[in-house]
C-alpha cells in the first residue's frame, strides 16, 4: 500500500503546476495501480462473470456518449459491500457486493454510477485537489491512511490499497450528486429501475456494522448524508420504473452461487448446503452443493448434483455449462467436449464455453484444434492470466519458444510479478526473428514495466 500511494504522490507532482491530469496520464497511472492491486489483492478471474459485467456495462455506456477509456469491470474477493473506480476507467466491485444485490437492476445503478464518476473527470479533479495540497498536509493525510482508524499502526485491509487513490480524496457533495444525475441518466436511458439507487444504497447502509474501522468502506468515499438520500428519493419520483424486470433473475443467482463458492471455503460450503436441503428441496442448493464437491474434488458426486439441476431447469442451457466444466476438472475430457459442442451450438459467443473448449482440446493433444481455438480468444481473454499461461505451455509444446515466452511474460505481468515477467519477456526476444512484428509489442511492454520500476 505504501508503494502504491507514493507512486501516486510521485506521478502527480511530476505534473505542471495546475494543469488537470490527461486521460493519457490518468490512463497510465490506472494501470500502475492497477498491477499494484494485481500483486496484494485475489481479483476473481471468472470469464463468464466478468463478461456479464461487461454486458451490463456496454448497455450503460450506450447512454453516457463519447468516453475517454476503455471501461474494465474487475471483481476483488472481499466479502464487504463496495465499488469504486480507478484512473483510466477501472471499475471494481467486491465478490461481497455482487452476492447481495437481489436484481441486476442494483449492480447496473453502482456501476452507473461509478462511470459517472470517471466520465465527470471526478477521479482526475480530486488527484489534481492532491497534488496541490502541501507536501506536509498530504504527508499527515497520507499517514492517518496508513495506520487507520483503529490502533496505531494497525494493519489496513487488503483492498484498502486499492482504496487508497479515493480514501485520500473522497467524493465531494458536488461530485456525488452529478455522479447521482449522470447515473440515473444512464440507468434510465438504458431500461434499468431508477429505484435501484436506493435500494441498493440502503443494503450498503444496513451492512455498516459488518465493516471494520479500518476496512473498506462504501460510505467513506461515497456519502449519504440525509440530504443526498432526499435528492435521490427526488429523482426517483421523477421517473416511472419500467414494467419489465431486467436481466435473467435466475442467471444472476447462479452467478451469485458460482461467486460464493469461488470466495469460501468449499468444504465449509458443502456442510452448509448439505443442512440447508435438509430443510428444503431448492434446486439452487444442490447447485451450489455441486459446485463446491466440485472444488473440493469429489467429482462423481458433483456430477451427480448438478445432473438434478440440469433437469430441475431443462430450458437454462447455462447449468449444462457448469456441468461441462466438472467433467472437465474431472478429467473426462470426450464429454466435455461433447456438451460444450453441444451448448456452443446455440451460444456461439459465450467466452466461458470458448476458453473450456479450447482447454479441452490441449488436454486432449490435439493441437492444431488448440491452437486455433486460443488464437480466436487472444483479444478477449488478454486480461485473464490463466489463458497466457496455458497459450505460453500450448506454444511451448509446439516449438514456438519466442512466443511462448510472450505469453508466459504476459501472465506474470497479470500476476504483478514484474521481475519474472521481464525475464520471459526478454528471452521472447532472444528466439524471436530480427522482423518478427512481436518484438515491436515486447520492446513496448518492457518500457512500460521498466518506467513502473522507476
Amino acid at each position: 500500500m505504501r508503494r502504491v500511494l507514493l507512486l501516486i504522490l510521485l506521478f502527480f507532482w511530476a505534473l505542471p503546476a495546475l494543469a488537470l491530469m490527461s486521460p493519457e496520464e490518468e490512463a497510465e497511472l490506472g494501470q500502475k495501480i492497477l498491477s499494484e492491486i494485481r500483486a496484494q489483492a485475489q481479483i476473481i478471474e471468472d470469464p463468464e462473470i466478468t463478461q456479464y459485467l461487461e454486458r451490463i456495462g456496454h448497455r450503460l455506456l450506450r447512454q453516457a456518449g463519447p468516453h475517454y477509456f476503455p471501461f474494465r469491470f474487475l471483481v476483488l474477493k472481499d466479502s464487504s459491500l463496495n465499488a469504486f473506480a480507478l484512473p483510466g476507467g477501472y471499475i471494481f466491485f467486491t465478490s461481497g457486493l455482487i452476492e447481495e444485490v437481489d436484481r441486476e437492476d442494483e449492480l447496473a445503478a453502482v456501476m452507473a454510477h461509478e462511470m459517472a464518476h470517471v466520465q465527470a473527470r471526478h477521479v482526475a479533479r480530486r488527484l489534481e485537489a492532491l497534488k496541490r495540497l502541501q507536501i506536509a498536509t498530504a504527508g499527515l493525510s497520507l499517514a492517518g491512511l496508513l495506520l487507520g482508524g483503529g490502533k496505531a499502526g494497525s494493519a489496513v485491509a487488503v483492498t484498502s490499497s486499492a482504496l487508497a487513490l479515493t480514501r485520500a480524496l473522497a467524493y465531494s457533495r458536488a461530485d456525488e450528486e452529478e455522479a447521482d444525475r449522470l447515473g440515473f441518466e444512464y440507468l434510465v436511458k438504458a431500461g434499468y429501475d431508477p429505484a435501484a439507487f436506493l435500494s441498493i444504497l440502503e443494503k450498503i447502509t444496513r451492512h455498516r456494522w459488518l465493516l471494520t474501522e479500518t476496512g473498506p468502506n462504501y460510505l467513506l468515499t461515497h456519502p449519504a448524508p440525509p440530504e443526498r438520500i432526499t435528492y435521490l428519493e427526488n429523482l426517483v419520483r421523477r421517473y416511472p420504473s419500467p414494467k419489465k424486470t431486467s436481466g435473467d433473475p435466475l442467471y444472476l443467482r447462479r452467478l451469485q452461487v458460482r461467486l460464493k463458492v469461488l470466495t469460501h471455503d468449499p468444504g465449509t460450503l458443502v456442510v452448509r448446503y448439505r443442512e440447508a436441503l435438509k430443510l428444503s428441496e431448492d434446486p439452487m442448493l444442490h447447485y451450489g452443493l455441486g459446485l463446491a464437491l466440485a472444488r473440493s474434488r469429489f467429482f462423481n458426486e458433483a456430477l451427480h448434483e448438478l445432473s438434478r439441476v440440469v433437469q430441475a431447469f431443462p430450458d437454462r442451457d447455462y447449468f449444462r455449462l457448469d456441468l461441462a466444466q466438472v467433467y472437465f476438472e474431472a478429467g473426462r475430457y470426450r464429454e466435455a467436449e461433447a456438451w460444450l459442442k453441444d451448448y456452443l451450438s446455440r451460444h456461439p459467443g459465450n467466452l466461458r464455453a470458448r476458453w473450456l473448449l479450447a482447454r479441452t482440446y490441449q488436454e486432449l493433444r490435439r493441437p492444431k484444434e488448440a491452437l486455433s481455438a486460443f488464437e480466436a480468444l487472444a483479444e478477449k481473454l488478454s486480461d485473464l492470466p490463466e489463458f497466457h499461461y496455458h497459450y505460453g505451455r500450448l506454444l511451448s509444446e509446439t516449438g514456438h519458444e519466442g512466443r511462448a515466452h510472450y505469453q508466459f511474460g504476459r501472465y506474470f505481468a497479470l500476476k504483478g510479478d514484474l521481475r519474472v515477467a521481464r525475464y520471459h519477456y526478454r528471452q521472447a526476444l532472444k528466439y524471436l526473428p530480427a522482423k518478427d512484428p512481436l518484438r515491436e509489442e515486447i520492446a513496448r511492454k518492457l518500457k512500460a514495466l521498466d518506467s513502473h520500476k522507476s
